[in-house]
This record gives structure tokens, C-alpha cells and sequence, in this order.
């Protein structure tokens, strides 16, 4: 890595200002590491490497075996240390040359004096009580370890996520882009996707595409005509005639920020009748939950509204009997809406999720015991600049129908009859989903940064059978 391909998606003062802002609420210092790559079979065979999201959020240079600490009451700038492992005579031969420690710590936003050396660290945390944030990667886990340093405290993580929920213009420019690869690599998957050709065709296309974009996968791509399994990996099945392909997938662009996004449509682009009245459904669904998408709104509720609308497209289409509000109460979209309306995006798929529950869920709430509901990863109030997904559902997964426990309070108020047949017939699952910013209280809306990304049922069938080209 030459100097010239230093990757940093903010500028310096954006950086010293998070960490100032972090310092304030600090009462220890804090060590956040970056991690290393993993082995794939053996050490000098690694994934790829990818930094810790807190790590790179805080102004930390993309580099192996790195460390920020932040001491509190640093005005972002002074109190803060970047240690690194500096490149050995002969990395330069195999990984080409990295950058100086001048041009990372004007990246940063600090004075080249303050860039030491990684071995360094076990002397500037003798004194102890210092807390650190660690990606679980054994060797790093291993030297935090050494170190006697201590995971943050709730207080501690709690003023870390205030910080991150929050987008500045810098990382959505940055989300914006990585909505840009991932449309193009859905729009390419789509025309895979064609009866005779295979699921692995069809991620091939859309792979491609963000290699193309500079991009990798945000996570391993779904790329399958067995929609029903919620995170199923491409398998390799041929397309066939009927059949509902399902894409969900993602960019991460340099700086680690993502997209992702959700597409359903029939592999011969023409929709069988109740294909299509159950896509349409789930569309009317996101579009209606995406409107409720401003701040103060509880994303519980906005849950609530997608699941309604469900029930609404699932009495119409003769699986359920009964009022559409009473069936929501008693949570009937379950056996076919089995996951939450979506989640927090930004660095990171699934962003803060190594926070858990903290990050997901608001003071004083937690997560519902009902099937289905209990897989929410996010019920907080929305506010300007936070990242969403929003992507419901309707699937017909065997498994839950095998499960007395869960049809039987239903069995009143669904056709299993008319159940078994989709079963029968293989029908799959249909999802959409789109990235969504949270506008401020005087804008006319949330951002769809997904929003060139067809979900029209006629232009998709339009796209894969080669009327729009």
C-alpha cells in the first residue's frame, strides 16, 4: 500500500472530533484495536483483511496489528496515540509498500509524534484499568488478554453507539456509494437469472459487478430459489421455470461502509397469480413502513405497521381468515413473517451488532418473547442521520408448519389447506429491502439509498427477460 492508497472516508478534524467527543465521556483510557486477518487454512494463507469497525469509525488507519488509544479528556487531537507494527524488510517484496507513519498521522489528525510502535503498547498500559474494544480475532483477543485490559462498561460502549447511530455527510457519501455497486450488482444479477443457467451464475454477475465498483460483498451473498431459508447460501441449483430467485446482498465499499439490499422475482420474469398478489404485499408492506420513517417514530411500531399490512395480503389471499388488526394482535403473520422489519446498517451490515442488544434496543426496552418478533434486531426511536433497513416478508417455511407449538394457537384462523399446497409446490419466500436514512424533522422524507434499484414487479420481469436492457 503506497501512500497514494491510504483509504480514510472522513477527513482529519471529522476524526478528532468523534474521539473528542468519545473522550468526554471516558473516566479510563481506551484501547481500540484493529485486529489482523484471518487464516484461511494456514498463517500465510489469510481472508482478507478488515479492520474493526470502532477502530476505523475513531480515524484508525487500515493496517494489520494497529491500535487507537483515547484518553479521556483528549480534545481529539493531544491524548491520543496511534500504535502500529511498522512493515519488515521484506513485506515490501511480497505486500508491496505500506504507508509512512507521516501520511497516517495526518490521516488521522495527529502529530507524527504520536504514532509508536505496536510493541509499545505493554508499557503504555502498565498502570492498568484501561478498557478496550477488540474484533474476535484470536491473536488480538490473545495480546488484550496479555495486557489485562477490561471490556468497556455499558456507559462506556453506550457513548460509542450514540456516536455511530448517528451518519455525518462523510460516511453517508460513503453509503451512498456503496448503494451505487450494490444496485449495478443486483441489476447484473438479474439478468442472470434465467431458466437453464444455476444459482451460482447468478452470484457470479453480481459479484462481478462490485468487484468492478472497487467493492466487496457486505456479507455472504443469498443468491437462491430456496427463499425460504432466511440466510441461505448459494448452492448451486439450477434455475427452472417458476421458481422465485431470491438476491439479497450488498456492497462495502473502501472505507467498510455498506449496503444491502433485497430483491425477489421469478426466474422467467413471468409471476404465477399468487406469486405475484404475495409480492405485491410485501411491497405495499415496505413502501408503507418506509413512509412511517421519521424521527420520534418507535421502529417497534414500524414493525408492527409492515406486519399488519402482511396479515392484510394474507387474508386476501385465502391463508388466513379473520380481520387483518385482530390476526396482527395475535401475531398470525409469524408463521410467515418470521423475522423483524429490518436493522441498523452503516460500518457493518448488521451495524453495532457487536454490541448487541445494547445498541439495538433503547433504555428500558427488550426484545418481545413472541415468535417472530423476538428476532427484531432494532427497537429504538428514530432520529436524523440513522441508517435503517427495511425489509419484510412472506415465506412458506417447512419447518415452522412442522412445529405444533407454533401453528396450533393458529389453527383457527389459517387454511392449511390451502398451505400445504404452496408447501407442496416448493413456493419459497419472497423479501424486499431497502436502505433508508432518516430525514431531518423539516425534510419531506426518508432517503431511499436504494432507491434505483427496480422493485416494480413488471420493470423486474422487464430486466431479466431482456425488454429493458
Amino acid at each position: 500500500m503506497s501512500d497514494t492508497q491510504l483509504h480514510m472516508t472522513s477527513p482529519a478534524k471529522a476524526y478528532q472530533e468523534r474521539r473528542a467527543t468519545l473522550a468526554k465521556n471516558l473516566t479510563r483510557p481506551m484501547v481500540i484495536f484493529s485486529g489482523h486477518a484471518l487464516a484461511r487454512s494456514y498463517a500465510s494463507n489469510p481472508h482478507t483483511f478488515r479492520a474493526e469497525s470502532c477502530y476505523l469509525y475513531f480515524g484508525g488507519p487500515p493496517l494489520e496489528h494497529a491500535a487507537l488509544m483515547i484518553e479521556p479528556g483528549s480534545d481529539g487531537q493531544s491524548g491520543c496515540t496511534w500504535f502500529r507494527t511498522p512493515p519488515g524488510p521484506d513485506d515490501p517484496l511480497w505486500l508491496g509498500p505500506t504507508p509512512s507513519d507521516a501520511t497516517c498521522a495526518a490521516a488521522i489528525g495527529i502529530e507524527a509524534s504520536q504514532v509508536k510502535d505496536y510493541s509499545t503498547l505493554e508499557s503504555a498500559t502498565s498502570k492498568g484499568n484501561i478498557a478496550c474494544i477488540s474484533p474476535p480475532h484470536p491473536e488480538t483477543l490473545a495480546f488484550a488478554c496479555k495486557l489485562k485490559l477490561a471490556k468497556p462498561t455499558d456507559e462506556e460502549s453506550l457513548a460509542i453507539i450514540d456516536l455511530r447511530l448517528i451518519k455525518d455527510e462523510h460516511e453517508l457519501a460513503a453509503m451512498r456509494y456503496a448503494a451505487k455497486a450494490g444496485v449495478a450488482a443486483h441489476i447484473a444479477a438479474m439478468r442472470a437469472t434465467r431458466t437453464g443457467n444455476c444459482e451460482t451464475d447468478v452470484q457470479a454477475a453480481l459479484v462481478a459487478e462490485l468487484v468492478r465498483h472497487n467493492c466487496r460483498e457486505s456479507f455472504s451473498s443469498i443468491c437462491t430459489i430456496r427463499g425460504e431459508v432466511l440466510h441461505g447460501e448459494c448452492a448451486g441449483r439450477k434455475l427452472h421455470k417458476g421458481s422465485l430467485m431470491l438476491v439479497d446482498a450488498g456492497a462495502e465499499e473502501t472505507g467498510c461502509y455498506t449496503s444491502d439490499m433485497t430483491r425477489t422475482y421469478p426466474v422467467d420474469g413471468e409471476w404465477t397469480e399468487v406469486q405475484r398478489h404475495l409480492y405485491e404485499t410485501v411491497l405495499r408492506a415496505e413502501q408503507t413502513a418506509i413512509k412511517a420513517c421519521v424521527p420520534g417514530k418507535r421502529y417497534l411500531d414500524i414493525h408492527r405497521l409492515a406486519a399488519q399490512i402482511i396479515c392484510e395480503g394474507l387474508v386476501d389471499a385465502e391463508l388466513l381468515k379473520g380481520t387483518p388488526a385482530e390476526l396482527a394482535d395475535r401475531g398470525a403473520y409469524g408463521l410467515f413473517f418470521p423475522h423483524g422489519v429490518g436493522h441498523l446498517l452503516g460500518m457493518g451490515v448488521h451495524d453495532l451488532e457487536d454490541f448487541g442488544d445494547l445498541a439495538g434496543y433503547a433504555s428500558g426496552r427488550s426484545r418481545p418473547e413472541r415468535f417472530g418478533d423476538c428476532f427484531l434486531r432494532l427497537d429504538r426511536d428514530l432520529a436524523p442521520g440513522m441508517v435503517v433497513t427495511i425489509e419484510p416478508g412472506i415465506y412458506l417455511v417447512p419447518s415452522i408448519w412442522e412445529r405444533d407449538a407454533l401453528v396450533k394457537p393458529f389453527d383457527d384462523v389459517v387454511n392449511r389447506s390451502a398451505v400445504d399446497a404452496l408447501l407442496d409446490d416448493e413456493f419459497g419466500g419472497i423479501r424486499i429491502e431497502e436502505d433508508v436514512v432518516i430525514g431531518s424533522e423539516t425534510s419531506a422524507g426518508p432517503e431511499v439509498l436504494t432507491a434505483a434499484l427496480p422493485n416494480d414487479p413488471d420493470v423486474v420481469s422487464a430486466i431479466i427477460d431482456g425488454t429493458i436492457i
